[in-house]
């Protein structure tokens, strides 16, 4: 019933455990009737009661009793207590934490407590009497909650805390009859809780108190409730009757009657005896209640002797049906306490921090308390635990709540305002660990043993990008004479996270745990108070978890390399009629002052068609000769010591050529392409420096070794025949990348090509040397003239690091079991990248070594040695800790989604290279599935709506991030809803992309620039107090929120589109593309956007773009999209939660999510 407190009324708490099934009384052995309802469940605990399972002898050091809620607790019942963590439920040992000072092992929270001997533990009534009707006669033991047992009676005794006193309240140990005998241990007195006397059974009644939970009331109070309330009370309900019980008590609770009476009904002899309240059978043992254990009973509970529902009750009201209520709803009333203000927080420790917030669209302060006092510390720690979303109709299990009417799609999570947060990754536990920029895991916790790994579904990673420029900067440590301080064993770099022994002469590898020697230069002396140097602020090595060392010689085979900028153009008929050979000219002309490496930068060009022109550019000539290489079956190298020079003596000369190969070949009517011969003829020229290639392809290759053929059959999609289409098919191009990365030479691919290139072929170029492909598909140089200007641009001036190797290590019981991303692997945890910048990101997945990690702390150690554009040899050292956890919840609680997101998407990327993309989908979604599976199982005892889905708040987003996945060109349809070379681009760029531009690439920002509708008109374009850069509001990914009066941006980081609705205004059009309101053309999308009109509402836009360009390695172009016109698929291409022809829209997909997730049986 709606508002029925949890728990029997009149009734005490009974747990699991002493024999007992769980959710039941019922012997060992026997299950409880089907459809019965079941007692013990955490659902049905009273608000100010911690339940947890025990079993007979549990004492320090016991483990968990069946049924305690598994990995949920921070620890095992019994055990050493330790700090709660983010999300983490406070559990209770039978020693440390709930235990109160003074009581004997085993008596803690949970316990059983020891029986009392005639004349030393008498129940008492009210005001100290004792009770009548031959309830708590001498002899008799009275069954209290309590820590340690009953209570002491009479002046002077000890107040100890009850049901009524609330704060501390322990539900009662078993009873004979229900699989155990009664105890027979001595009953020792305890000492109240921290904060005083509690008001409990057996103590003077405060005045104006009202009676407990398990207390009698008074006689006046008692006919108060028989009689429907005070004088003035609120009137009867719509079932006839008001509930009974003291003013500010929940709807349908029954306080305990009067003496040898049950909720206020005569018991009948030999009939069932209530459990608690304050009466108890002679010899103080509860009697079975009749009929087969776990049956149903005619009062609607298992051993309850009231009237069933819809029967007539004692005094001639309905009597209504008992349910047993789940924990509150999220953004639902919090429950009123039980007649007493409520306890302090969990023994001795503040309320446990929540795993991530409250439910969607109920702010947490909004909650009010319950009545008597502030809402419990145990209702508001499984609350804050997870979060829950409705997905059907069915009726709410949580008390004070209305029925669930559908779906709440508003309130579904979306990165949207201040939730977009959610894409940023957590604070690393330890503030010595580097920026989460540089490293950031899945999850910032270990699992300690292989059977906690199993459970934990979702991968166990880390996002590697060593070069990134978004985290805090990286200092350089100046070491001294005696060079780099490493661990002699594991070559471990030092760190702040090693420990020191022996007055600080030596330290302990916090990675292999060997003790290394000091050098004599690099002594300190150590705090023995904290165990840190002294000097540990003057050393950023120790201070923090990123660190820069220049490199001494050992660390070179050979002398730093120079920057080397290779240029291999196509100058094929097609290449000259789409304008790319002028504009690439153009560009690497201007950015010939911007290259790094000052007077040491060396640079050299190549043309290729049907055959290979070299171009010599040997400083003092007038003008470079150029040498034609015709027989492209047998490459060779005409010039090869004046073919690449220093840019410096050389500049007239390259500028010479720069100027004079457009006009060369502007008759040009080749229409072949020699790259195959033309990739070769390079390596003999720049195997002896490396450097970068920049490859600009425009027409596919056709000629010599490497020629590529048509492959794009639409009719292998859905077939085993699928996943060639993305594979090379000639083996020439991953052969020569392997050479490539060998002698440090990098490539970097523009493909410019108006119908099928191969990039499938293509691509293994780019993706075993650390480059980048960037594609143009039907290249015009007014349309993408710019985009290619910017992006090749952004490649030559960028900060990048030459002929690099990367090893990332692990603490024992950890290792790497693979890594993903553009690289080569050099040997078996050595990564080799002939050039690396900071738009390259990588990923690593981790396994443990063996079944259990053996430490408390782990630790993971990323080193990337390279070459700066100004010749000094670096080493830039990442260093983090992750705490080793024996249960679920922690790491749960510390899941990282956007990283999770973006190693999904790496690896769905490898696995469409293998499998189909319907099953690369597929994987997608029972990853996500898995993970949200044992989550559910973790609480299903707290909620048991089944058309609620139940997540973590930390990974409240990473359902719609694998939608938005799956609908992304990489693995969205077939070959007719994405072109095979565009899925290619798109697949190569998600393999070196960071986080964020994966999850934009997820999840599109919608913008609304112009919604009169909503009020949404305008004010965004400026800055805030703090100079930031005020964002247009954004908008959820749903055709539904596209109003024909409005304009809207939508921004997936690799292209901008504006939506202008077919009721825009037309003066706003004609001022956001700078033309008379009369001169506006229906054909609106041919109009230019940039550069900025004399206007402001252009100029608006134009900063807009600007600021969304910001240190993105892709030049977004804007395409306009009419409403009404066929552009407006492509559109609808990018509305993530509208269902297409790619997949179900965001509802439904939630819906089938939670149906496998309901269907699949939990990890164990």
């Amino acid at each position: 019933m709606s508002g029925q407190p949890p728990g029997p009324p009149g009734g005490q708490y009974r747990p699991q455990g002493y024999g007992m099934q769980p959710g039941g009384m019922q012997p060992q052995g026997q299950r409880p009737q089907q459809g019965a309802p079941q007692m013990g469940a955490m659902s049905g605990a009273p608000p100010g009661m911690r339940p947890v399972a025990v079993r007979p002898g549990m004492g320090p050091g016991s483990p968990a009793a069946p049924g305690s809620g598994g990995s949920a607790a921070s620890g095992s019942f019994g055990g050493a207590p330790r700090p709660l963590g983010s999300g983490q439920l406070q559990s209770r040992g039978s020693s440390g934490l709930g235990q109160q000072p003074g009581a004997p092992p085993g008596g803690g929270y949970g316990a059983r407590p020891p029986a009392a001997g005639p004349g030393q533990m008498r129940p008492m009534g009210p005001g100290g009497a004792p009770m009548a009707n031959g309830v708590g006669q001498p002899g008799m033991q009275q069954p209290r909650p309590g820590f340690g047992g009953a209570r002491p009676s009479g002046p002077g005794a000890p107040q100890q805390p009850g049901y009524g006193g609330g704060g501390y309240a322990q539900p009662p140990r078993p009873q004979p009859g229900y699989g155990q005998p009664p105890p027979q241990q001595q009953q020792q007195q305890q000492p109240g809780p921290p904060g005083g006397p509690q008001q409990g059974y057996g103590a003077p009644q405060q005045p104006g108190a009202q009676p407990g939970y398990g207390r009698p009331p008074a006689p006046q109070q008692l006919q108060q409730q028989l009689s429907g309330g005070p004088p003035g009370s609120a009137p009867m309900g719509a079932q006839g009757m008001r509930p009974p019980g003291p003013p500010g008590m929940q709807p349908g609770v029954r306080p305990p009657g009067p003496p040898g009476q049950f909720g206020g009904r005569p018991l009948a002899p030999g009939g069932p005896r209530p459990m608690g309240g304050g009466f108890a059978p002679p010899g103080g043992a509860m009697r079975a209640p009749p009929g087969p254990p776990g049956a149903q009973q005619p009062g609607g509970q298992p051993g309850f002797g009231g009237p069933a529902a819809g029967q007539q009750g004692p005094y001639g009201a309905p009597q209504q049906q008992h349910q047993t209520p789940g924990p509150p709803a999220f953004g639902a009333p919090r429950p009123p306490s039980f007649g007493a203000p409520a306890g302090p927080p969990a023994f001795g420790g503040a309320r446990p921090p929540p795993m991530g917030g409250d439910s969607f669209g109920t702010p947490r302060s909004s909650v009010p308390g319950g009545f008597g006092g502030a809402y419990d510390t145990q209702t508001a720690g499984l609350a804050a635990q997870f979060e829950q979303l409705a997905l059907g109709q069915g009726q709410n299990p949580n008390p004070g709540q209305p029925p669930d009417t559908g779906p709440d799609v508003p309130h579904f999570p979306r990165p949207l305002g201040a939730a977009a947060v959610a894409g940023e990754a957590p604070d690393p536990p330890d503030p010595h660990s580097c920026d989460p920029a540089y490293l950031r895991p899945t999850t910032t916790c270990v699992p300690g043993t292989q059977t906690l790994r199993n459970r934990w579904q979702l991968p166990l990673g880390i996002i590697v990008h060593p070069l990134s420029n978004q985290g805090r900067p990286v200092p350089v440590a100046q070491m001294g004479s005696g060079g780099i301080v490493r661990c002699k064993r594991c070559r471990t770099y030092i760190n702040p996270f090693v420990t020191w022994t022996d007055g600080g002469r030596r330290f302990n590898c916090n990675v292999c745990d060997m003790v290394n020697d000091v050098p004599s230069d690099y002594f300190a002396g150590v705090d023995m108070t904290t165990g840190r140097r002294t000097d540990e602020g003057e050393r950023p090595e120790l201070s923090q978890g990123s660190v820069e060392y220049i490199a001494p010689s050992e660390y070179m085979v050979r002398a730093p390399m120079p920057p080397v900028y290779f240029f291999a153009i196509d100058v094929s008929a097609e290449a000259v009629a789409s304008g790319v050979l002028p504009l690439v000219c153009e560009t690497i002309k201007s950015c010939l002052d911007r290259l790094p490496g000052d007077e040491r930068t060396q640079i050299g060009f190549v043309t290729y068609d049907a055959h290979v022109h070299f171009y010599n550019l040997k400083a003092g000539l007038q003008a470079p000769q150029m040498v034609v290489m015709s027989d492209v079956e047998d490459p060779f190298v005409p010039l090869p010591d004046d073919l690449l020079v220093n840019l410096a003596e050389s500049r007239s000369v390259v500028e010479a050529l720069l100027d004079s190969l457009p006009a060369t070949f502007a008759a040009n009517s080749q229409t072949e392409s020699a790259l195959g011969p033309t990739l070769q003829t390079v390596f003999l020229i720049m195997s002896g420096t490396g450097g970068k290639l920049l490859v600009f392809q425009s027409t596919p290759p056709s000629v010599g070794v490497g020629r590529t053929k048509q492959r794009d059959n639409p009719a292998a999609y859905g077939t085993d025949r699928e996943p060639l289409t993305r594979k090379p098919e000639d083996p020439f191009f991953k052969k020569y990348s392997a050479e490539a990365s060998r002698v440090q030479i990098a490539l970097d691919i523009f493909c410019m090509a108006t119908q099928y290139t191969d990039l499938a072929s293509l691509g293994p170029l780019a993706h075993y040397t650390c480059g980048q492909v960037c594609y143009y598909p039907g290249f015009v140089a007014e349309r993408d003239g710019a985009k290619l200007r910017a992006e090749l641009t952004h490649n030559l001036t960028r900060e990048t690091g030459w002929e690099a190797v990367m090893r990332v290590r692990c603490s024992r019981g950890l290792r790497v079991s693979s890594f993903h991303g553009p690289f080569f692997v050099r040997s078996t945890d050595l990564l080799a990248l002939p050039q690396v910048d900071p738009d390259k990101a990588f990923a690593v997945q981790m396994v443990l070594e063996d079944n259990v990690v053996n430490s408390t702390v782990s630790y993971v150690q990323c080193a990337l040695l390279y070459t700066n554009s100004n010749g000094e040899r670096r080493i830039r050292v990442h260093t983090m800790s992750m705490p080793v956890v024996g249960e679920l919840a922690p790491l749960y609680a510390g899941a990282d989604q956007g990283a999770i997101a973006a190693l999904l998407a790496k690896l769905g990327v490898e696995r469409s290279l293998h499998q189909k993309l319907d099953q690369v989908r597929t994987e997608l979604q029972t990853r996500v599935m898995q993970g949200l599976k044992d989550f559910r199982a973790m609480h299903a005892q707290h909620f048991r709506s089944h058309h609620r889905i139940i997540w973590p708040a930390s990974l409240r987003m990473l359902p719609l991030y694998t939608l938005g996945l799956s609908k992304c060109a990489a693995f969205r349809g077939g070959q007719r809803d994405v072109a095979v070379d565009e899925r290619m681009a798109v697949s190569l760029a998600i393999q070196g992309a960071g986080v964020d531009d994966i999850l934009r690439l997820a999840y599109p920002t919608l913008l609304a620039i112009h919604d009169p509708s909503r009020g949404l008109s305008g004010d965004w374009g400026g800055t805030n107090d703090a100079g930031q850069f005020l964002l247009p509001p954004a908008l959820s990914l749903e055709s539904a929120q596209l109003s024909a009066g409005g304009a809207y941006l939508l921004d997936n980081g690799r292209v901008f589109l504006l939506w202008l609705g077919a009721g825009v205004p037309v003066e706003y059009v004609a001022q956001l593309f700078g033309v008379a309101a009369t001169a506006v053309p229906n054909e609106v999308h041919k109009l230019p956007l940039e550069p900025a009109k004399d206007n402001p509402e252009s100029k608006r836009f134009n900063a807009l773009l600007g600021k969304l360009r910001e240190g993105r390695a892709l030049h977004q172009q804007v395409f306009v999209v009419k409403q009404g016109t066929p552009l407006e698929a492509r559109m609808g291409a990018y509305m993530v939660e509208d269902a297409t022809a790619g997949g179900p829209s965001y509802g439904d997909y939630l819906l089938q999510l939670h149906k496998s997730v309901l269907s699949a049986k939990p990890t164990k």
